[in-house]
C-alpha cells in the first residue's frame, strides 16, 4: 500500500471544507425568505455592498469592537460609497443605505431572529425603499462571530428574480418577480428612471420591436424546452420615457450543474455622476439616527444578542452586543459663502470725483496780498490825478 493511497483515504475521511454552507448565501437565502413571506420581491445582491460588509466585519472582530463606526472612525455610508456603491441620496446629500450588525456565538438563524424583532434591523430587512443586500462574516481570536449586513438602493438597478430566485427549475413555465423604483419614484433627468410602468421580456439581451406590457409584480414566461441555463432580461420603462434594463438566470432540468451567481444587471449606474436633483423624503423608518454605544470589547455575548433603540439617545439597558443601523452620510452642502467684509464698497462703475492738489493750493493769492494790490494800485491813480490838476492850475 503506498503513502499516496494512505493519505487519500484519510483525506476522504475528514470533512470537507467545501460542503460546509456559504454563510453569505445562507444569509441571503434567510433575508429573501423573510421578505418573500412578507409579500416583498427579494433583494438583489450586490458585491460592492459585500465589500463594505466585509470590511466592517473584518474590523470589527479584528479589534473586537461593536459599533458602526470603524476603528478609522468611518461610518457605514463612507464605506458603502468608498466600495463604489454609487447609491440614490436623499434630500440634503445622504445616501439612501442602511446597515445591521450582530455579534456572537450564535448561527445565522439566531441573529435574523433577532433582526426582525427589532424594529430598527427589521426595518432594513423588510424595507420596501432597498432593493440590494451584501454580507461580510469574520470571526474573532474568542470564537465570536461578527455578522455585517449593508443595504441599499441605486439608480437604474431594479434585480428581477426568476421563480423568486430559484437556482433550478423543473418546468419551462416560470414566474418572474420584478422590483421597482420606490428611492425616487420620480427619477431623474434624462438617465436615471423613476417607477417603472411598462416592461418587456426576451431571452436575449435585445428588445427591439418586443411589445410592452405594464408592469406587475409577478409575471408568467415560457423557457426555450432545452435543458441547461437559460438567461431572461427583462427592459423597464417609466412615464417619461427612461428606461433601465436586468436579467436574471435559472438552470432548466438537472444535467447542468451551475452555481448560483448574483442577479445581473444590464445598466449598472456606478460610473455615472450622482444624482443631484431634489429627492423624494425618506420615510421615518428608513432614515436612522445612530445612536451612542460603548467602544471597549464587549462582554461574553449571548447568542441573542442585543440592540439599541435607533431613535434612543442614551444607551440602552440590554447588553452592547449589536448597534442598530447608521444610514447617513453627513450631508453633502457647498461650504458657506464667506460673508463681504462690512464697509462701504463703490459700484464698479463708480469714479472718485477730482480733488485739488496741494500744488493746486499753492497758486491760489492769499485775500491781504490782493488788498495791498488794489490799494498801491489807487494810490498810484490818486497820484497822477494830483499832478495833472497841478500842472493845469499853473
Amino acid at each position: 500500500m503506498s503513502v499516496a493511497f494512505v493519505l487519500s483515504f484519510i483525506v476522504a475521511l475528514l470533512p470537507s471544507r467545501a460542503q460546509e454552507p456559504d454563510p453569505l448565501a445562507t444569509w441571503q437565502s434567510r433575508i429573501n425568505q423573510a421578505r418573500l413571506d412578507e409579500g416583498l420581491a427579494p433583494y438583489g445582491f450586490s458585491s460592492l455592498l459585500a465589500a463594505a460588509a466585509q470590511r466592517h466585519a473584518d474590523d470589527l472582530a479584528a479589534n473586537q469592537i461593536t459599533s458602526h463606526t470603524g476603528s478609522d472612525g468611518s461610518t457605514a455610508a463612507e464605506r458603502i460609497a468608498e466600495a463604489g456603491y454609487a447609491a440614490w441620496r436623499w434630500n440634503g446629500g445622504d445616501l439612501i443605505v442602511g446597515e445591521n450588525f450582530w455579534v456572537g456565538q450564535g448561527t445565522i438563524d439566531n441573529a435574523l431572529a433577532f433582526f426582525l424583532e427589532d424594529p430598527a434591523h427589521r426595518d432594513n430587512i423588510l424595507s420596501t425603499t432597498y432593493r440590494e443586500v451584501g454580507i461580510g462574516v469574520a470571526t474573532d481570536a474568542d470564537g465570536r462571530t461578527y455578522h455585517v449586513l449593508d443595504f441599499g438602493a441605486r439608480p437604474n438597478v431594479l434585480p428581477v428574480f426568476i421563480n423568486d430566485g430559484a437556482a433550478r427549475a423543473d418546468d419551462a413555465q416560470v414566474a418572474i418577480r420584478l422590483t421597482n423604483e420606490e428611492a425616487r419614484p420620480g427619477g431623474e433627468g434624462v438617465v436615471f428612471m423613476g417607477r417603472a410602468i411598462e416592461i418587456r421580456i426576451s431571452d436575449e439581451p435585445s428588445f427591439e420591436g418586443l411589445p410592452w406590457q405594464p408592469w406587475e409584480p409577478l409575471v408568467p414566461w415560457t423557457l426555450p424546452a432545452t435543458p441547461g441555463e437559460h438567461t431572461v432580461y427583462v427592459q423597464f420603462q417609466d412615464a417619461a420615457g427612461r428606461t433601465a434594463a436586468s436579467a436574471d438566470a435559472i438552470v432548466l432540468g438537472d444535467e447542468v450543474s451551475v452555481t448560483p451567481t448574483p442577479t445581473l444587471t444590464l445598466v449598472p449606474p456606478s460610473p455615472t455622476p450622482e444624482p443631484t436633483a431634489t429627492p423624494v423624503p425618506p420615510t421615518p423608518t428608513i432614515e436612522l439616527t445612530p445612536t451612542m454605544v460603548p467602544t471597549s470589547p464587549p462582554p461574553a455575548p449571548s447568542p441573542e444578542g442585543g440592540a439599541v433603540s435607533p431613535s434612543a439617545t442614551s444607551e440602552s439597558a440590554v447588553p452592547p452586543v449589536v448597534e442598530p443601523t447608521a444610514t447617513v452620510l453627513p450631508s453633502l452642502t457647498p461650504a458657506p459663502v464667506e460673508p463681504l467684509p462690512v464697509g462701504i464698497t463703490p459700484f464698479p462703475t463708480w469714479t472718485p470725483l477730482p480733488t485739488s492738489t496741494p500744488q493746486q493750493e499753492a497758486r491760489r493769492p492769499d485775500a491781504p496780498v490782493l488788498l495791498l494790490l488794489a490799494l498801491q494800485g489807487l494810490a498810484l491813480i490818486f497820484g497822477v490825478y494830483l499832478a495833472l490838476h497841478r500842472g493845469r492850475g499853473r
